[in-house]
């Protein structure tokens, strides 16, 4: 071998050698960056959580202790810090902006507990009756009154601040909950939500048929764009059934979107981006990134809040069961001490 070819063989060497590092060096800052990015949404998200409200009432002759945020049956609680808690709004139209009022129809609390790895998906009926802030057609607060949670939504002067007043009622119907962030959906963008994972497979518990001719009792099917709203729009007599159906919904949802983003890890934000359009949130993308990177490995449990249906002569009404709400939330929100 010459000397020139000794040289030039050098050469190549060291051209590799630099290319590999380049491109170690790009890998390595897209990496960083992405955790730098789901640190942000981190700190972002947990900012905006004030656990100062969060404190059950106490009964009978307990007295709460100083360092306590709840005390039941003898033990006392504290709130757990590491929840991060975010309000899922359905709204029943087609996309935000609307001059007329609409209600918020569906209602889901998704709270993230970073520590267990594990999430609770807790379903609320939009019938809940509760107390709710009313505002007049100019913004100004005049009363609070026992109504349906769903009228929260009403009494704002945009899709933002009706969100903010739902969260707020949501809120107060909990105790004190800290919610951190809403993310209110319209019904365009539940299409592309349900096509981004590849349609969403469900069963059909009851006769459905007058919304679809496929919707028959016992039917299992995955439904896709205009068939997922028929199937989660659908009434029949009661709010209750198609509240369970909602929860069935959301929980199949979870299963496929964990196997999308498994094979796409930047689908969250493209979604994201792609519903910016149609949703109206306080999350951003870096927050939305960090819930989609720590939902990916959590469990996740799906809850309901028991209690009667009713109606008051003109509308369905929920009335929760005080205690076992008060357990739901001791076991979800609060660590014993």
């Amino acid at each position: 071998m010459t000397a020139e070819s000794k040289h030039l063989k050098k050469n190549g060497h060291k051209k590799l050698i630099i290319t590999l590092s380049v491109v170690f060096a790009v890998i390595a800052g897209i990496i960083s960056a992405y955790f730098i990015i789901l640190k942000v949404g981190e700190v972002k998200l947990r900012k905006r959580l004030d656990a100062e409200n969060a404190k059950l009432p106490v009964s009978g002759e307990d007295l709460l202790p100083d360092d306590a945020d709840a005390y039941y049956n003898g033990a006392a609680y504290n709130y757990n810090e590491k929840l991060i808690n975010i309000l899922l709004i359905g709204v029943d139209r087609e996309k935000p902006g609307a001059s007329d009022k609409h209600q918020a129809d569906s209602l889901f609390l998704i709270s993230l507990d970073s520590g267990k790895k594990s999430v609770n998906v807790i379903s609320i009926s939009r019938n809940t009756l509760c107390n709710v802030d009313s505002y007049d057609i100019n913004g100004n607060y005049f009363a609070t009154e026992k109504q349906q949670l769903c009228l929260a939504y009403t009494y704002g002067n945009d899709d933002k601040r009706s969100s903010e007043l739902t969260v707020k009622a949501v809120s107060d119907f909990l105790y004190g909950i800290p919610i951190g962030g809403y993310y209110t959906v319209f019904m365009n963008s539940v299409k592309d939500i349900v096509n981004a994972v590849g349609g969403v497979p469900v069963s059909i518990t009851e006769d459905m048929t007058s919304a679809n001719p496929a919707f028959k009792a016992g039917s299992q099917i995955t439904v896709k764009g205009d068939n997922a709203l028929e199937y989660l729009r659908f009434r029949g007599e009661s709010n209750a059934p198609r509240l369970e159906r909602q929860k069935a919904f959301i929980a199949s949802f979870t299963a496929q979107a964990k196997k999308a983003v498994l094979k796409d890890l930047s689908l969250p934000v493209k979604m994201y981006n792609k519903l910016a359009a149609n949703t109206v949130t306080n999350v951003d993308a870096a927050s939305a990134a960090y819930l989609a990177s720590e939902a990916l490995g959590a469990d996740f449990n799906f809850r309901g809040i028991e209690g009667t249906n009713g109606f008051d002569g003109a509308f369905e009404t929920f009335t929760a069961d005080e205690d076992q709400l008060y357990k739901l939330l001791l076991d979800i929100f609060y660590i014993k001490q």
